[in-house]
């Protein structure tokens, strides 16, 4: 059965975000520091998602590629048991992130690697708990996108799980006609389609994918 779906304006986003628990003054800085300079990063609702997941799952430890200023790895390492690996291609937001994270008394639960993070997954090795994409808007081509997903898989250990942020690309992913939502289109095909993940897209915000690999 189908049902209506109920469109989230900024109405029910203010509501929802009105029921979380207060953040804490770094976490809250950090927010309107992303506002005020149009930072891509995790909303709250999606921080608590992920915060949430990780707490259930009992992760140990995250990969996440794409950190800005370190707001989504403040949610996932204080979601985790162990440390966070976060890696972020621009030299400036990696500062920025590393001193947000100390900041917020992370410093040494997060590590920040600077560089590109395909190159990163093809030169480390070891496994976790967690992967988490927060690069679909920034893919160049659909090739990228697959080794990406190939690569992220081989660092999951069995039952880990794989996150992904902005898989409904706006909503083009209906009809993906830019590179960019043909790109995140193609991402969330093979996540589906693949026989060891069992997934879902959860429509928060611009929605979060939700991946585990199966035992």
């Amino acid at each position: 059965m189908r049902l209506a779906a109920v469109q989230v304006d900024a109405r029910l986003q203010d509501y929802m975000e009105s029921l979380l628990p207060r953040r804490d003054p770094v976490v809250e800085r950090i927010e309107r520091q992303v506002e005020e300079q149009n930072i891509p990063a995790v909303g709250p609702l999606e921080g608590q998602l992920l915060y949430l997941l990780l707490k259930t799952h009992r992760s140990a430890d995250v990969l996440e590629l794409g950190t800005a200023v370190g707001y989504s790895a403040i949610w996932l390492a204080r979601g985790c048991s162990g440390k966070v690996t976060t890696v972020e291609l621009q030299a400036e937001r990696a500062q920025q992130a590393r001193q947000n994270l100390e900041d917020a008394g992370l410093g040494d639960r997060v590590q920040v690697v600077e560089g590109d993070a395909i190159g990163y997954l093809e030169r480390t090795q070891g496994q976790v708990d967690c992967v988490f994409n927060d690069l679909l808007n920034s893919f160049p081509d659909e090739a990228t996108v697959e080794r990406c997903v190939q690569l992220s898989l081989a660092r999951l250990r069995p039952g880990g799980l794989l996150l992904a942020d902005n898989a409904l690309g706006r909503g083009e992913v209906v009809r993906p006609s830019s590179r960019q939502s043909r790109n995140i289109s193609r991402y969330n095909e093979l996540v589906a389609r693949a026989p060891q993940l069992e997934s879902v897209i959860v429509p928060l915000r611009d929605g979060v994918s939700v991946a585990r690999l199966k035992d």
